[in-house]
């Protein structure tokens, strides 16, 4: 018994917290107006000081690419892509030397939507104005609808889609063959289901829906934004993951306090993992809708 024991404990993860302590939050910049619902954010591994985001349902099949503070901003339209709702994008790999950006048509408010949609598009240093997808994919659940607004992409090219459930958020994934080969609806693979109250048990119900995702560089770690903080998990989601009742707060994961902004959807890690920014949906009254950074303390 011990030897099997053994085993299981090497079999799955043994997480250890990185030695950096997020610190306090700081704006850098803000957002061009005409992106006035931004609901995802990116930021790119192989070209210097470029951020992606998108807008909000309603909105066109485009994004933006801008500078990390927002500056430069240019619309790049997507031809054939009329996104029913557009909630978060991510950036992972397309092959050994690219990069492509992933945007998840996956918001689902009423949860009556028999499918969802992930276009993809390859990085480049200079986008044209328009540009057509190189993947285009349907996908469904396995157990019906859900409403989900956080989406990330592993280094090893498998996408994770979170649910927007303040009780129980459950984790689906893609892998990179079912969005290469794109055939036919491509049927997610549920992965994690979070009990929120154990995990949060003070926290407020906006506090427990996750409203974006990113995995770090590395893929040993990744964020999950809410209304009102961050949480950061100390796993990596392509090996086993032990039991919830086994985690503990500090050790497997940790809350990340942040400067609340109305509406914040959209958070992602810079390349080298030692900050991550977010940013908000919402102007407030005459001023622009805020990016924020967070940097390692130490």
């Amino acid at each position: 018994m011990a030897g099997i024991l053994s085993v299981l404990l090497l079999f799955f993860q043994n997480p250890t917290p990185p030695a950096c302590s997020w610190g306090t939050a700081a704006e850098i910049g803000t957002l061009d107006p005409v992106i006035n619902e931004s609901s995802g954010l990116a930021i790119s591994h192989r070209i210097p000081n470029r951020a992606y985001t998108h807008n909000d349902s309603g909105d066109t099949g485009r994004f933006f690419t801008m500078d990390l503070d927002g500056r430069n901003m240019k619309i790049v339209g997507i031809a054939g892509f009329a996104p029913i709702d557009m909630e978060d994008m991510a950036l992972g790999p397309c092959d050994s030397s690219t990069d492509c950006l992933f945007l998840g048509d996956i918001g689902d408010n009423n949860r009556r939507r028999k499918t969802y949609e992930l276009v993809v598009v390859r990085e480049r240093p200079a986008f044209p104005s328009s540009i057509s997808p190189d993947y285009r994919v349907t996908l469904r659940y396995p157990d019906g609808p859900h409403n989900a607004e956080a989406m990330a992409v592993h280094p090893d090219g498998t996408v994770y889609i979170a649910t927007k459930d303040p009780a129980r958020l459950q984790l689906f994934r893609l892998t990179r063959d079912q969005w290469l080969t794109g055939k036919g609806p491509q049927t997610l693979e549920p992965v994690l289901a979070f009990d929120w109250p154990m995990l949060l048990p003070d926290a407020l119900a906006l506090g427990r829906v996750a409203t974006s995702m990113d995995i770090a560089p590395d893929g040993k770690r990744f964020l999950i934004l809410t209304y009102v903080e961050a949480v950061e998990f100390f796993f990596d989601l392509s090996k086993p993951i032990p039991e919830q009742r086994a985690w503990k707060e500090g050790q497997n994961y940790r809350r990340v306090p942040l400067t609340t902004l109305e509406q914040e959807e959209g958070i992602a890690y810079l390349p080298d993992g030692k900050g991550f920014l977010y940013d908000t949906e919402h102007a407030i009254a005459s001023r622009r809708a805020r990016i924020m950074r967070v940097n390692c303390a130490k």
